[in-house]
C-alpha cells in the first residue's frame, strides 16, 4: 500500500491511520534488524577470513578467540532475529508513547554504530593482528543495548 491508498484509507475507515503509522513502525522495525542481521553475516565473513589464517598457522589460542567472538555475534543475530515486529504487537491496546519510542530510537542508532565500529575493529584486527577484546566488546554492548530496548518497551510508566 502506498501513502497515497493509506491516506485515503484513513479517511474513509476511523482508526486506520492510527493502524497504518503502527504498521509502518513494525515494518521499519524488522527491516532495520534484517539490515543489522545482514550487516553481522558481512562482520562473520570478516571475521571467517581472519580465523583462516590463525588456522593456516595452527594458532590455536587464536582460533577460539575468533570462534568466541563469532558466536557472540550470532547470538546477537538470534536475539534480532527473533524479536516481534515493531514497538508493541498488532492491534494491541497498548501503546507506547513518544518519548519511549525515542529512546528507542536512540538505542537503534547506538547498535548501527556499534556494527560499524565492529567492522572497523575486524578490518584492524585483520591487517595487524590485534585483540579480539574491542571486538568482543562492541557486540556485548550492542547485546546490552538490544536488551534495554526491550525494557524501555516493556514498561508500563
Amino acid at each position: 500500500m502506498n501513502a497515497a491508498e493509506a491516506k485515503m484509507l484513513s479517511k474513509l475507515i476511523p482508526g486506520f491511520g492510527a493502524y497504518a503509522s503502527e504498521q509502518q513502525r513494525r515494518d521499519d522495525d524488522l527491516a532495520l534488524r534484517r539490515y543489522l542481521i545482514n550487516r553481522l553475516q558481512e562482520s562473520k565473513k570478516i571475521l571467517q577470513r581472519i580465523a583462516l589464517v590463525y588456522v593456516s598457522k595452527s594458532n590455536f589460542d587464536r582460533i577460539q578467540e575468533a570462534e568466541s567472538l563469532r558466536n557472540s555475534i550470532e547470538q546477537l543475530q538470534s536475539k534480532l532475529r527473533s524479536a516481534s515486529e515493531g514497538y508493541a504487537p498488532l492491534f494491541s491496546s497498548k501503546v507506547v508513547d513518544e518519548k519511549k519510542l525515542k529512546e528507542v530510537l536512540e538505542i537503534d542508532e547506538a547498535i548501527v554504530g556499534f556494527v560499524d565500529k565492529l567492522d572497523e575493529t575486524l578490518a584492524s584486527i585483520e591487517s595487524s593482528s590485534g585483540d579480539f577484546n574491542p571486538a568482543k566488546d562492541l557486540v556485548d554492548r550492542a547485546k546490552q543495548r538490544f536488551a534495554r530496548r526491550f525494557e524501555i518497551l516493556g514498561s508500563n510508566s
